[in-house]
């Protein structure tokens, strides 16, 4: 039987929210989970190293490698964790066919080609599908989505279709992964576990690079689908706690309000509470729709705001208004569902003057919470190709393509001295006004509520005077 193990790098070592790898949430790689639950249903060996929550050292993961001796090894990972992934190739056995997938490898395969000789293949776009091809032992001049060298060549085969129906996917082989080791600073019960209910977003902000993997269609899974997979959470995993990884939850009310009125008639928001952890859309919010989000068990929402500068915002093509955002955030408080706000400094055409407009606004909206992100432009997104024709990308190494480095370019005024600096003045602005403390305080109710609050304001503190 053909075996496949899956690897999931230790990102906290090279990402870490606000500086501080305690701080960093432990996502489960849901990615891996899906692959190795398709490969599983078509009769493969499959396997997890999971690195990153079990903190496991090279010796450790070398070990497991060998112990498993598969014949294939798939890997994923951002730009910022090539040099980990290069590392982890390495520990590798000859014989076995290196595969890599995510934005980084579908957005430069000819670059990791050329300058990472243990990895063989490249899977570009969602992966499920190929990764069963080429587990099956098909010619790779007939898999699509695929890049690999021959003879001295590198060769891109057509881009692999997107999966349509998701639904037809089975749920991911969370059975495979150390349940127990995930978890987010900002939970409110445990254990917690997280979702994916759609995959794609049809807007074109500058700044994105998910529709290189996810494409322009948003395709969505079905309210029963996604109902079907939390119970079987609750039963399987005793999870008090979803953490929706959706960019596009909320684009479609009607579905939204299929899923809450299915909630609501199987009781699951007596049982669970969820939240969602990326921004979702101002513009796409009401007040009706966020009440029956809060009576179906929702009580947060990040908002993908980007920037307090109305200029800023259309330049990005955020295609969003500052009324769409103010509106949100007041309707989030009176529907009773705490907010946090996303900000970027870095935009296309920023300067200190529109980055001091985003830390005033984000001051003047009754967020809950707010983290401030310095603009990394990924590969082959629209912010990455202006750069590289009007500006210049600094040789930084990809380790520092994070949202809490030093910055990676100079563009216009925007460098990345002016970047870090007004980042570390938005935490310290944000946080140490005496309204929001005051605010703080109020909601302290158990000694769980207070070890937080001393922990997230030490790790703030840490991180803007450093």
């Amino acid at each position: 039987m053909t075996k496949l193990v899956l690897i999931q790098p230790n990102y906290r070592s090279v990402y870490s929210y606000a500086g501080s790898e305690t701080a960093t949430p432990i996502y489960p790689p849901l990615g891996l989970a899906y692959m190795a639950a398709v490969a599983r249903e078509k009769g493969f060996d499959v396997k997890i190293i999971e690195a990153n929550a079990l903190s496991l050292n090279h010796e450790q993961i070398k070990e497991e490698i060998l112990d498993y001796s598969p014949d294939y090894l798939a890997m994923t990972g951002a730009s910022s964790m090539m040099n980990e992934v290069e590392k982890l190739a390495k520990l590798c056995p000859e014989h076995v066919k290196i595969i890599f997938g995510g934005i980084h490898a579908s957005s430069m395969p000819e670059e990791v080609l050329t300058n990472y000789p243990k990895i063989d293949l490249v899977v570009r776009g969602e992966g499920e599908e190929t990764i069963i091809e080429i587990l099956s032992g098909k010619s790779y001049e007939q898999i699509n989505g695929l890049s690999y060298r021959r003879d001295g060549k590198i060769i891109h085969n057509k881009d692999s279709k997107f999966i349509e129906n998701l639904d037809s996917l089975p749920f991911p082989a969370r059975d495979l992964l150390p349940m127990n080791k995930y978890f987010s600073f900002e939970a409110k019960k445990y254990p917690i576990d997280y979702i994916v209910t759609g995959r794609g977003c049809p807007y074109r902000c500058t700044f994105c690079a998910d529709f290189i993997t996810s494409g322009r269609k948003l395709r969505t899974r079905s309210a029963e689908n996604i109902v079907a997979e939390i119970e079987h959470l609750i039963k399987n995993y005793g999870t008090q706690e979803i953490d929706f990884q959706d960019d596009n939850f909320t684009l479609y009310a009607d579905r939204v309000k299929e899923f809450c009125n299915l909630m609501i008639k199987k009781g699951l928001n007596k049982k669970i509470i969820w939240k969602i952890a990326n921004g979702v859309r101002c513009d796409k919010l009401s007040l009706p729709m966020l009440k029956h989000m809060k009576k179906a068990g929702c009580y947060m929402l990040s908002l993908g705001i980007e920037s307090g500068n109305q200029e800023i915002l259309d330049k990005m093509r955020k295609a969003e208004k500052l009324e769409d955002i103010k509106n949100a955030a007041r309707w989030c408080r009176q529907a009773g569902i705490e907010t946090r706000g996303l900000f970027i400094f870095g935009n296309l055409g920023e300067n200190e003057k529109t980055m001091k407009n985003t830390i005033d606004f984000a001051k003047n909206l009754p967020l809950d919470t707010a983290t401030f992100h310095i603009c990394i432009p990924m590969p082959k997104t629209e912010y990455w190709e202006i750069i590289k024709r009007e500006g210049k990308f600094l040789d930084v190494g990809w380790e520092k393509y994070t949202a809490y480095s030093d910055g990676a370019f100079i563009h216009g005024d925007v460098t990345p001295e002016l970047m870090s600096r007004m980042q570390k003045k938005a935490y310290k602005e944000f946080y140490l006004r005496p309204k929001f403390v005051m605010r703080r305080l109020k909601r302290i109710k158990t000694l769980k509520d207070i070890k937080q609050t001393i922990k997230g304001g030490i790790e703030i503190l840490k991180f803007a005077s450093a």
